[in-house]
């Protein structure tokens, strides 16, 4: 009983920050009508969090104003939640089958972003990447299958913002970026390139000893996000892996896309 007036009383200092912030600056009242709480639990909680420096009452005003915000991180958004919660079910799913994991990798600027994996659940000797780790969006293969799937208007977007960052002729990157998106169509998934090791430093530094494929996650003209099959070089060929197991990556992005849209 104990913990779930805990589990309450968290539920209920965060719809009060939620309010508080929404607004700005409030009043007692104010507050009790946007939370529905009641005046003597409103107090209460606003005591604590003022003990806490969440928040604070102004002398001059009367007026109850947030001293912390709630900001929701670049790795996990209410909308990267959401895909988290309609994908991974998918992705587990596939790893009982095929055994080699997965990941789930979003667009964050000109880059990707690490949101989800399987690879902890495999029980393989996988290199365990960061959750939140970016990835970059031209020699990964969840970054490549983003570049051939993505709009055109927006690739062209993308294409301008990394000639930007990278110093190089905007001409040059969006060529790069066509040879990719045709060559992905071409086969049908996409895999790294051949210089790409699992990070930004050159592979001569860095090398997870892992090879890719990954396929987009498309709904309504765009690519929500991006997953793969990642396994061991010296365990497997990408050729093998393409024939085995390339259908049904391409049936769980399909899975991910429509649990999607059925819930969102």
């Amino acid at each position: 009983m104990a913990a779930d007036e805990s589990v309450r009383s968290v539920s209920r200092a965060l719809t009060l920050m939620r309010a508080l912030q929404a607004r700005g600056k409030a009043t007692l009242a104010e507050l009790q009508r946007e939370t529905a709480l009641p005046k003597p639990t409103l107090l209460r909680l606003l005591h604590t969090l003022e003990q806490e420096r969440a928040v604070w009452r102004a002398e001059g005003d009367g007026l109850w104003r947030p001293a912390l915000q709630l900001v929701p991180t670049r790795i996990l958004s209410p909308a990267h939640q959401r895909l988290i919660e309609v994908a991974m079910p998918v992705l587990e799913a596939l790893r009982a089958r095929i055994v080699w994991p997965s990941d789930l990798a979003v667009r964050d600027g000109s880059g990707m972003r690490l949101l989800e994996t399987t690879r902890r659940n495999s029980g393989l000797a996988v290199n365990r990447d960061e959750i939140g780790l970016a990835i970059g969006m031209l020699r990964s293969a969840v970054g490549r299958a983003y570049v051939a799937y993505c709009p055109a208007p927006e690739r062209g977007r993308l294409a301008r913002r990394l000639a930007r960052e990278s110093k190089c002729a905007p001409e040059a990157v969006a060529a790069e970026m066509e040879a990719i998106r045709l060559a992905v169509h071409r086969r049908g998934y996409a895999t790294r390139h051949p210089r790409f090791g699992g990070h930004d430093e050159a592979i001569e530094r860095f090398d997870d000893q892992l090879a890719a494929i990954a396929v987009p996650v498309l709904h309504g003209g765009e690519v929500l996000a991006s997953i793969n099959i990642v396994w061991l070089k010296r365990f497997d060929a990408q050729g093998r892996i393409v024939a085995r197991h390339l259908a049904q990556l391409k049936a769980g992005a399909a899975s991910i896309a429509a649990a999607w849209a059925a819930a969102y």
